[in-house]
């Protein structure tokens, strides 16, 4: 089914790169809209209402192929979809407002916001609540305030226009995010203006989804599980999340002492004798993960093996993987091949962007990647580097920068400093270290090298 995803203010269709893959990978199509002003910073948006932006929704409603369409709006983009959805209230068969309310008809769209001309930017970060920023972390508002434009002053101040009342018959799924479905009902309830829609609409589900405001950025599986999980796309039922475990948690598992935990999961070599004693590994490894129902990545060469857990697109651990690891390396014990933890590093590329580039989408073209949360890119197969995005500092209009991110195990990582200096380099910053020293080389590229990954008591 088409599931047509309108994010909030600030926001286009960016918003929903990790939300997308995971609807589509269900079998659905997601349309993640850009709307009218929304392409750039250097839009002009002074002549942009907001009925330009229903008028988009109702436009990508028209071109959908099949018979009926779940529109999602987030935050602002709430009110947007349900002017859409009594537009052509026959093709839509759910509504999913995230953080978001229905805007009754002659409302003005949102309350509370001063543009600035024809703009409205996103504020500083204190004029949030600290319920709003849950979950975003410095990582995450630096990357949303990269990517962020100011939203049009015409669609935050305009007044809803509504006509047809089937609209009320259209099934709505509300998901609370920043407060709770208890806050919103008590609201409604109250007769608190911003939330009386609710109480004309004939079918109302109300979900849970504990995080900050943008749960397109904080907690997007989470998100796409609970779009996934409405009718008529599933039967209402969220199936339970993947339970993540720190590394330090990884590393306190019995019958784990082969694996370090780098970038993107766990990770053992084993030295073989030949191809074919490697194999014999592999042979030995696909009925254990079979009967667990939990696969890795394995990579055979004929030096030896390596193996990676998998659980988590972000590269989070759960049981499952410590479990895997040491059934794994018993495995390899029996057939005579040893870990080698010094054969382990996972490289990634570190791009820096001036404020005036949103360089992402074509690093994942041109690589041939999936987009994974605000700031990465990374391989569908998880053979290549991972790609970090991040703002340049200090920022340069027009100008970009990269550097190569080297992870490597807890006990490997003072030797490969010393062999990096040792070869020419020189060290840039040691600040942050153990966790991770700043390198250049003889001409001056930098490089990170880090070691906080194995043991740390982060569970993503």
């Amino acid at each position: 089914m088409d599931i047509i995803l309108v994010a909030g203010l600030w926001m286009g269709g960016w918003a929903w790169y990790e939300v997308a893959p995971a609807l589509e990978q269900a079998g659905h199509r997601p349309i993640p809209l850009t709307l009218p002003g929304m392409e750039s910073a250097d839009s002009d948006r002074s002549s942009i209402a907001l009925s330009d932006h229903v008028e988009a929704v109702v436009a990508a409603i028209d071109a959908a192929p099949g018979e009926q369409v779940i529109l999602v709006g987030h935050s602002a983009g709430a009110g947007i979809v349900y002017a859409a959805a009594d537009a052509r209230p026959d093709r839509v068969a759910r509504l999913i407002l995230i953080g978001g309310f229905p805007t009754a008809d002659g409302d003005p769209l949102l309350r509370g916001y001063e543009p600035r001309g024809a703009d409205l930017p996103l504020p500083d970060w204190a004029d949030f609540d600290e319920a709003d920023l849950r979950d975003l972390g410095e990582g995450g508002m630096t990357a949303f305030r990269a990517y962020a434009v100011p939203s049009p002053a015409g669609v935050v101040t305009g007044i809803q226009h509504l006509h047809d009342d089937r609209r009320h018959d259209i099934p709505v799924t509300a998901v609370a995010t920043e407060y709770s479905v208890a806050d919103l009902q008590s609201w409604i309830a109250a007769g608190a203006e911003p939330v009386q829609e609710f109480t004309r609409l004939r079918d109302v589900t109300y979900v849970d989804l504990p995080t900050g405001h943008w749960p397109q950025l904080t907690k997007p599986q989470q998100l796409a599980r609970v779009i996934l999980a409405q009718p008529p796309l599933g039967d209402g039922t969220i199936e339970p999340e993947v339970e993540t475990i720190s590394a330090a948690a990884f590393h306190a598992s019995e019958g784990v002492e082969d694996w370090r935990v780098l970038y993107w999961g766990a990770h053992a070599f084993f030295r073989a004798d030949s191809l074919s004693h490697g194999a014999r590994l592999v042979a030995a490894i696909v009925p254990v993960a079979e009967s667990l129902g939990h696969f890795p990545d394995i990579d055979l060469r004929p030096e030896g093996v390596f193996v990676k857990t998998f659980s988590r697109r972000d590269g989070g651990l759960s049981r499952a993987d410590a479990e895997l690891a040491a059934s794994v390396s018993r495995a390899a014990r029996e057939l005579g091949l040893e870990p080698d933890p010094s054969a382990l590093t996972v490289i990634g590329i570190a791009v820096a962007q001036g404020p005036d580039a949103h360089v992402r989408p074509f690093w994942t073209a041109a690589l041939g990647y999936d987009p994974l949360g605000a700031e990465d890119a990374v391989d569908p197969l998880r053979r290549n580097p991972h790609v970090w995005f991040h703002p340049l500092e200090p920022p340069k209009s027009g100008r970009g920068r990269t550097h190569i991110d080297i992870s490597v195990p807890r006990d490997q990582v003072e030797a490969r400093v010393a062999a990096a200096l040792a070869a020419g380099g020189r060290l840039a910053d040691d600040s942050h270290a153990p966790e991770w020293w700043t390198l250049t080389s003889p001409d001056n590229h930098g490089v990170d090298i880090a070691a906080w990954t194995d043991d740390s008591d982060f569970a993503g």
